[in-house]
């Protein structure tokens, strides 16, 4: 009887902790982001692990929150994609937190497609506020 109880405990511990980890798995992926690359990428027009990520915090019910983390936090490329999602959420904050990366020359290694390059945060957000809000339209539910 003790080891069926010790086994469900077990188990229920792992079934609750599950998004926790999922969820620290994502942020990790994105902090660490070393492009930034939203649609698919390659001749197979793959979503990046990274993307992917990102759209798992940005659906979190700590989205804000992560993501204004992740600002402080992440590589150029993981800020962007934090960025990213901020504009997608309708953040009111939006303007204020990108502020800083549009007068920034930091170079943010890109991948369009299956071209990789690099540009310029600023570049980058201006890119985030025609797109972002678009992109999130097209997203299959």
């Amino acid at each position: 009887m003790i080891t069926s109880r010790a086994s469900a405990a077990f188990i229920l511990t792992l079934f609750l902790l599950s998004p926790l980890r999922a969820e620290t798995n994502a942020y990790s992926a994105v902090r660490s982001a070393s492009d930034f690359a939203i649609g698919g990428v390659g001749v197979a027009g793959v979503m990046t692990r990274e993307e992917l990520a990102m759209r798992e915090i940005r659906d979190s019910a700590q989205a804000g929150e992560q993501l204004r983390k992740l600002l402080r936090e992440a590589t150029p490329a993981g800020q962007m994609y934090a960025l990213f999602a901020l504009r997608q959420l309708n953040s009111t904050d939006y303007v204020a937190l990108s502020a800083p990366y549009r007068q920034s020359s930091t170079i943010v290694p890109t991948i369009s497609g299956c071209i990789v390059h690099t540009q310029r945060m600023s570049e980058t957000v201006r890119w985030i506020d025609q797109w972002a809000k678009k992109i999130r339209t097209w997203e299959k539910p």
